[in-house]
């Protein structure tokens, strides 16, 4: 049956126009094969089209309304981890970072490799000695910072049941925090209790919040 009479197609198409809706035309699409490899940069969204066996990282620049760079999933909401929840992930930086599309992509397969799942306040380390980036853990968990301004999107995630997962870079110290009070909500309460926003937690050279302020 072609795509269970197209549902699914124009599951992932909604998703895309409410991600166009909320952070704008994509500056960049790269196309990957589930069996694995880059297979096309799509440089004009105009070419973009659904293909079934694909999946597909985002690229979205800041606007006026939105200062972050917005690198998203979309395709792997199509499958189920083993927790039975379908999900994209989104991952928020406060400048363009090329590294991004070299982790996303083997996030995105991870728990169909590996017959896996993704569930909030679960981390992932990054193992390699040279890292590119400040922080070398993950956080996932719910897409906080954009109930407000991206409400629709939230809603739409809702109404297909499925979850937005935000990759929250994190220090490891703040990883042990969290651990120490068995909740990774204890770490958002921590950010607001010493004031840093969201947009402060999209900068991936952010020094730890608990170093001494």
């Amino acid at each position: 049956m072609f795509w269970k009479n197209n549902g699914r197609k124009k599951n992932l198409a909604q998703i895309k126009d409410r991600y166009d809706e909320n952070f704008g035309t994509p500056h960049r699409i790269v196309k990957y094969n589930w069996k694995g490899g880059e297979e096309t940069s799509i440089l004009k969204d105009e070419d973009f089209t659904i293909s079934r066996g694909f999946f597909y990282i985002f690229e979205y620049a800041p606007t006026a309304e939105r200062v972050v760079w917005t690198y998203v999933s979309l395709g792997m909401s199509e499958k189920s981890m083993l927790n039975a929840t379908k999900s994209e992930l989104i991952w928020l930086s406060h400048q363009q970072n090329e590294e991004i599309f070299e982790f996303l992509p083997s996030l995105v397969s991870y728990p169909f490799h590996y017959d896996a799942s993704f569930d909030y306040g679960q981390t992932i380390s990054n193992s390699e000695a040279i890292s590119p980036f400040a922080m070398n853990t993950l956080l996932i968990c719910p897409a906080f910072i954009e109930y407000q301004d991206s409400r629709s999107l939230l809603e739409l995630f809702d109404c297909q049941r499925k979850e937005l997962l935000w990759l929250l870079p994190i220090h490891s110290n703040e990883k042990e925090y969290m651990q120490e009070k068995g909740d990774f909500s204890s770490l958002f309460d921590l950010w607001e209790e010493r004031e840093i926003d969201s947009l402060m937690l999209c900068d991936l050279n952010r020094v730890s919040t608990l170093k001494p302020i």
